[in-house]
């Protein structure tokens, strides 16, 4: 029988993380482990949010549909055009969603009004709270509370995995809208700030030495929150997500194309059958390397790689041109 508390302290051990929280809605009733009562920053997850808020104000036009889904054809961090070898492929941008919170006047006060409030989330917000579980990075460093206002829409909130599990559930009810898959993507596809895969809506997030999943499944009610303060976050998600079975991990890793590929500072190698990303945390400022199989059905969307033409790799979720 599944129990929750021993898949987590399992996943934990194994993955070597400081502290983490789950909870899990299902067939009416909520489990939780680990640390839940306690906020941590659940960084892209935050995408979702935004997308939400930019329905509930009425203003999904084919532009902001564009951006939240990244098919603006925007680089990461930027809002310079993608290389032009990456040009027309879904590529995950940060700056898309800056722009489509740029609608309004304050992003952070129409959120709060608009999505927290009348959901009840009176754990989330952009403010960081009393005893929040700081992000552990490779250095050793934990990370403080600072985040720029500028950043908020695309991975600024802090939340509990009892807000999660009550925002998730709003989901299974509400906001069809943003669940249509807009394109396909890394053997799934992205609708307006989640990932769709057979009747499953996830997203999950990673900055500053913090990791964490939010994954949907609207039809059984079912609602999963992992979250992590430590750069090897994923791993332990991974083992949680992989005991429940909703998600089903691939099979083999697929031989790659071997070589290099980067993009504006973010660098991976494919080689051997393993991928290796080089990327500077965008907060902390932190070199961050990640290492894992190359595999086109992984369970977690992040470690998932594909080769969507020639000379182009999509490793990070964002298509990179390959370099010499």
């Amino acid at each position: 029988m599944f129990s929750l508390q021993d898949s987590l302290d399992s996943a934990r051990e194994r993955a070597d993380v400081p502290d983490v929280a789950a909870a899990l809605r299902k067939d009416g009733a909520t489990s939780f482990a680990g640390s839940f009562e306690t906020p941590f920053r659940i960084a892209s997850i935050t995408k979702s949010f935004t997308a939400t808020l930019v329905a509930e104000a009425g203003l999904l036009d084919e532009r902001r549909r564009a951006l939240l889904s990244h098919t603006a054809g925007l680089r990461p961090e930027t809002a310079e055009p993608l290389p032009e070898a990456c040009r027309g492929l879904w590529s995950y941008s940060n700056a898309g969603y800056w722009e489509a919170a740029a609608a309004f006047d304050d992003y952070s006060a129409a959120l709060r009004e608009r999505v927290l409030e009348p959901l009840g989330l009176v754990s989330t917000g952009f403010e960081a709270p009393p005893g929040a579980a700081l992000g552990h990075l490779p250095s050793g460093a934990v990370s403080d509370t600072a985040y720029p206002v500028a950043r908020r829409p695309s991975g600024g909130l802090w939340s509990t995995v009892g807000d999660l599990v009550t925002y998730g559930l709003a989901h299974c009810r509400r906001w069809p809208e943003l669940h249509e898959p807009v394109v396909p993507a890394l053997g799934a596809e992205y609708a307006l700030g989640w990932w769709v895969r057979d009747g499953v809506l996830d997203h999950e997030g990673s900055v500053d030495g913090s990791q964490s999943l939010l994954l949907v499944v609207p039809e059984q009610e079912l609602v999963l929150a992992v979250l992590t303060n430590s750069w090897r976050g994923s791993a332990c998600i991974r083992h949680v997500v992989d005991d429940l079975a909703v998600l089903q991990p691939g099979c083999n890793p697929v031989a790659g194309v071997d070589g290099a590929y980067a993009l504006d500072g973010f660098e991976a190698k494919i080689a051997d059958g393993r991928v290796v990303e080089r990327e500077r945390d965008p907060i902390s400022g932190e070199q961050i390397e990640r290492s894992y199989p190359f595999s086109t059905d992984a369970t977690l969307m992040s470690w998932r790689t594909d080769l969507p033409r020639e000379g182009v790799a999509r490793i990070g979720w964002v298509a990179l041109p390959r370099v010499p």
